[in-house]
């Protein structure tokens, strides 16, 4: 069998809202946005070659629920996330108000969206 060359295609997160939504992706993440259809409960957005989609679940983007963990892990270089973290601290927009170290010695945050969704960002390792 030939070797199989996945990439990832899109990652989703669900929203109660998707203009409150887009502007906390978008003003404290960084993401641009490239798509909006609030009508849809749909919008995409994107930075670098990650894209990411916000849904109202049961408008056709999905039914999972909002709120919790979403089960993927972002990672940054050292100096984006040493800018980025404080900020995010600062803003009252981490779980636990606190820049987490692992007992690996990784260094991560816990974002809170406006939903209570947790989107968790990493510290690259030199």
């Amino acid at each position: 069998m030939t070797a199989l060359n996945y990439k990832l295609g899109l990652l989703k997160i669900p929203v109660t809202d998707i203009d409150r939504s887009v502007k906390f992706y978008v003003e404290m993440l960084g993401f641009e946005s490239t798509f909006q259809a609030p009508e849809y409960g749909w919008a995409q957005m994107k930075v670098g070659e990650l894209d990411l989609a916000l849904y109202v679940p049961g408008m056709g983007g999905g039914k999972r629920e909002i709120g919790g963990n979403v089960d993927f892990h972002l990672v940054l270089d050292a100096d984006a996330f040493d800018k980025l973290a404080p900020t995010l601290k600062e803003a009252g927009h981490l779980s636990e108000g606190m820049i987490h170290t692992g007992n690996d010695g990784s260094t991560f945050v816990d974002v809170l969206d406006p939903d209570k969704n947790i989107v968790k960002i990493s510290r690259r390792r030199s």
